[in-house]
């Protein structure tokens, strides 16, 4: 067992609170990428579950008794098709430039109805948005990204460059592209609280909820080549998604998603609203 006191804190606290509340995995696989020092792996290793641990050092895994393995998320995974019924992805799409080609591996490697963790610093509690607005930092404290903080480690012996966190999201991007590779978020977790951040929406909280419900209401009216109805609930979605105390708050984004859709299907629907808006447009500009 490892000390709980000395490695589980932070955002690993939460971690390992949820992969403990999952019971016996025995018949479980599960993807760990980027492992680093392999502490979600153990608490995996811990609740019975096949680990597949993968990092680009994966030479620092010094907690799980299994191996870590080279696995790039630039790249294809090195992991069978629909094969995974986990795959968590603790702080690490923060560093990656394509993350929807990301998601759509790990919707790749996992089964329909496979579990996806995703944990990452956020940039929309309170504190940030302000930060941002002011600085393009998500800290007041901190200079925005630049080229001289922003590339953590170019390789010696290839042409890879491991990124800092150039490449934070918002819970709307993520959300969105969540959607486009095919997940449904089931469980949104409320992280470390920030002072400043809970100052402020005490503060803003009623102009916050008006001008949600103002851009909820205004916007219903767009996109007409989507039924109503499928834009009211989208557009609701993100309205409660902006007012939601857990995104206002927590320092970090911890979310838990299922596959429900693989990539056929994915495209399936896109086309829909590609061939629809297609259409309007034509009828917009009197071309049959």
């Amino acid at each position: 067992m490892l000390n709980q006191k000395k490695l589980f804190v932070g955002i690993h606290k939460d971690v390992y609170d949820y992969i403990s509340s999952l019971g016996d995995l025995a018949d479980k696989k599960v993807l760990d990428i980027p492992c680093g020092d392999g502490r979600a792996s153990s608490v995996f290793e811990e609740q019975n579950a096949t680990v597949f641990p993968l990092d680009i050092f994966p030479q620092e895994n010094k907690y799980s008794k299994i191996d870590a393995k080279f696995g790039d998320m630039n790249e294809i995974l090195p992991i069978e098709s629909n094969s995974m019924d986990i795959v968590i992805c603790q702080e690490g799409i923060e560093h990656i430039s394509d993350q929807t080609k990301l998601l759509e591996e790990f919707n790749r490697v996992l089964k329909i109805g496979g579990t996806l963790i995703i944990t990452t610093p956020s940039l929309s509690n309170m504190r940030s948005k302000f930060s941002i607005f002011f600085t393009e930092s998500d800290l007041a404290k901190r200079s925005p990204p630049s080229i001289i903080d922003s590339v953590w480690h170019v390789s010696d012996r290839d042409e890879r460059i491991y990124y800092g966190h150039l490449f934070l999201l918002t819970v709307n991007k993520l959300h969105t592209i969540l959607g486009l590779a095919g997940f449904n978020i089931v469980y949104r977790k409320l992280t470390r609280v920030s002072k400043s951040s809970l100052v402020i929406t005490i503060l803003f909280y009623p102009l916050i909820i008006l001008t949600n419900l103002v851009a909820y209401y205004s916007y219903r009216s767009k996109n007409t080549h989507i039924e109503y109805s499928e834009r009211k609930k989208v557009l609701w979605e993100k309205f409660k998604l902006n007012v939601s105390l857990t995104t206002l708050l927590s320092k970090h984004t911890f979310w838990v998603s299922k596959k429900t859709r693989d990539k056929q299907d994915i495209l399936k629907t896109l086309r829909k609203y590609s061939d629809k808006m297609s259409k309007d447009i034509k009828q917009d500009r009197g071309v049959e």
